[in-house]
């Protein structure tokens, strides 16, 4: 069995199956391997076999990965899967077993990844359980090697490696890997507001972007003195925070975009969940006689939302942490600015929903807060469009910088 990367909350992650209260049968759709179709195709279980027949079809989209997307899971009009029980468990696992499972019905919320010859594993939060298990941990996530079995080799798995194919330079990965720790230093170094980790963080994206996009870029060891400078950098958190404390905040704009996506794009097809969250927030925000919507979110954010956050930043600084670890940040998916931008207005849009909500219950605690995260991560981690529709939205521009968004996580007036 080969060594495997993961989180050091992987292994706290067990399924709880029934007990589930945003069940991953239900409200998406669910795409099935090549091998698992064709098992489904020849099977003659009894019970099964009827719905088999109405509930998988093969995947006609232009985009379907023949290995991997092979087939579709056709869903109820309550967007439930056919094989869900009346007690909240699988029927296939039931009547045919585990290993009858689609890969991506096994594997989720688990989610693979390589990096050069690296194999790791990490978890989304877009379950409830894992969202518990990976948010309310107050020490900061490490990683650790496992031993374990892993998927056929047809599995679908995020990856990074050289444009030449194969498993990169050895040397190159190493400094890559250097690069991905000191963002995970960023990010968890604790002296620091989240707004400002943000920001430092930004500024060394900005660094590396213009030595990889430059013409006479060959080699990942031209970072090093870059990384090595921002390495020093985190010896000084006090001047760090008062750089951040330079930068000027603009609520209303905030708002304004905010609102914006969330009207948008978030609130489209939002599951039930999700909706509930939406609703809370903008009860908790909505103007009353007399007072206007900044008055009323300045109220909230200093009463109700900045006293539970006070000793919980580790939630927000967990859910960037993971989100670097489990999509590959920044390789994959798009440019380092575009990537940027998204992990910036995420934590914007979670900060302006849970200070509505906080607002709605006048205060806030760890499972409406893990409800938020868990259902908002449900909707935009699994849509292909979010990153697009976030730079659509914005009217973003190639010739914006870094800069451009460090403003936006700016929560002091």
């Amino acid at each position: 069995m080969p060594n495997v990367n993961v989180p050091s909350y992987y292994e706290d992650f067990k399924c709880i199956g029934a007990a589930c209260e945003d069940t991953c049968c239900k409200g998406w759709q669910i795409s099935i391997d090549r091998e698992t179709y064709e098992k489904y195709e020849v099977s003659q279980d009894p019970v099964l076999r009827p719905i088999f027949n109405i509930a998988i079809d093969k995947n006609t989209s232009a985009n379907a990965d023949k290995a991997n997307n092979f087939g579709i899971m056709k869903m109820l009009p309550d967007g439930q899967c056919h094989f869900l029980q009346e007690d909240k468990l699988c029927g296939i696992q039931k009547h045919m077993g585990p290993d009858a499972l689609s890969i991506t019905c096994s594997v989720y919320p688990r989610i693979y990844n390589r990096f050069g010859s690296q194999r790791e594993i990490a978890i989304g939060v877009s379950c409830p359980e894992a969202a518990r298990v990976i948010l309310l941990n107050p020490e900061p996530i490490a990683f650790q090697t496992i031993t374990t079995p892993l998927l056929a080799d047809n599995r679908k798995i995020t990856s990074w490696a050289f444009p030449s194919g194969g498993d990169g330079d050895p040397e190159q990965i190493d400094v890559l890997n250097d690069f991905r720790a000191l963002i995970i230093a960023i990010l968890q170094m604790r002296e620091l507001s989240v707004g400002a980790r943000l920001m430092v963080l930004g500024f060394l994206l900005e660094d590396i972007h213009r030595i990889t996009t430059s013409a006479t870029f060959s080699n990942a060891r031209e970072m090093v003195p870059v990384l090595i400078m921002f390495a020093g950098m985190l010896a000084q958190p006090a001047a760090l925070e008062r750089q951040y404390a330079n930068i000027q905040p603009d609520i209303p704009r905030k708002l304004e975009v905010m609102t914006k996506l969330i009207s948008q794009s978030l609130a489209v097809g939002a599951n039930q969940r999700f909706n509930e969250c939406l609703l809370a927030a903008a009860e908790g925000l909505a103007a009353e006689e007399g007072e206007g919507l900044l008055e009323k979110y300045a109220y909230s954010h200093e009463n109700y939302y900045a006293p539970f956050f006070k000793d919980s930043q580790h939630i927000f600084e967990n859910y960037m942490v993971n989100h670097v670890i489990s999509r590959l940040f920044p390789f994959t998916r798009g440019s380092y600015l575009d990537l940027y931008r998204e992990l910036v207005f995420n934590v914007c849009i979670i900060q302006v929903l849970l200070v509505g909500i906080a607002a709605r219950h006048q205060g806030l605690d760890e499972p409406t807060v893990v409800k938020l995260i868990q259902t908002f991560s449900r909707k935009s981690d699994h849509s292909r469009s979010h990153l697009e529709s976030l730079i659509e939205l914005l009217g973003a521009d190639s010739q914006d910088s870094f800069v451009d968004v460090m403003w936006m996580p700016k929560e002091t007036w």
